[in-house]
């Protein structure tokens, strides 16, 4: 497969798993390897994440505009403080990101990894669908609680664990009504994401002009389908389906398993 199929095909899987609770990292990683892709994997990895982030605010335009008002409007007193837990959560999330980038990055170049950690993101998912409980608001859910659904989406740095199946689970946990644990998962992700493409931004030295243009190809496809995906996702955790989630991690852990013991 030459470097535009990758990318489309990378783009689409991108698109995907960056908001269906199934880690995208962690299929970007596995892709990688069993295609062995011929561009420059951090570069497009981050335009990737670009794409995604532009996809969350298209999606969310109606929240961030909320609560972008709520900082000059003295009665949106239930935005501002919605702001000040996704402020709290992003703090913990760039603290672990900024002590632990080192070592965790380190991850993304050893695919076999990727099978213990999707096994990981499996269980998180099931036990948020079966114990679940309550209806906690994303407006008076704590700064507390804000600050353990920033550390579950700090963990999720490493490829396998997903972002949103761990921030959405521990919210689901910690008692958040289903509906605004998505919501809530989602607004915590952009600043997230912005912060780590600025990190990682900074050692990219320029893309090949060969390669440029089917990296637009693999963003144009990530964001067209990542925002088929953010629907998906949202109606997966009303109607309290993030098990068959689990099944498809443990499922690709498998079958990854198997692929390596054949010697790929």
């Amino acid at each position: 497969m030459d470097l535009w199929g990758q990318s489309v095909v990378l783009g689409m899987v991108q698109g995907l798993t960056e908001f269906l609770p199934v880690s995208s990292s962690g299929h970007l990683v596995l892709l990688q390897h069993f295609l062995g892709f011929k561009g420059n994997n951090l570069v497009f990895d981050l335009l990737l994440h670009v794409a995604t982030l532009l996809a969350v605010v298209v999606y969310f335009w109606k929240d961030l505009w909320a609560l972008a008002r709520s900082l000059v409007d003295r009665e949106a007193r239930a935005h501002r403080k919605l702001l000040y837990y996704i402020l709290v959560a992003t703090v913990v999330t760039a603290g672990i990101g900024l002590v632990f980038k080192d070592t965790l990055e380190g991850l993304f170049f050893n695919p076999q990894v990727v099978v213990g950690t999707l096994t990981v993101t499996g269980v998180v998912l099931f036990l948020a669908d079966r114990f679940s409980h309550g209806g906690r608001s994303m407006f008076g859910f704590g700064w507390g609680s804000s600050a353990l659904v920033g550390l579950a989406q700090g963990v999720a740095i490493v490829p396998g664990i997903s972002r949103s199946g761990s921030t959405v689970g521990v919210s689901l946990l910690l008692g958040m009504d289903r509906g605004q644990a998505g919501r809530f998962s989602f607004l915590i992700a952009i600043p997230a994401i912005l912060g780590a493409f600025v990190l990682e931004a900074r050692g990219v030295k320029g893309v090949s002009s060969a390669h440029l243009t089917p990296y637009l190809g693999g963003m144009a496809v990530a964001f067209l389908v990542g925002l088929a995906s953010i629907r998906i996702f949202l109606r997966a955790i009303s109607s309290k389906r993030l098990v068959w989630f689990a099944y498809y991690c443990w499922g690709v852990a498998l079958v990854s398993f198997i692929l390596f013991l054949g010697g790929y």
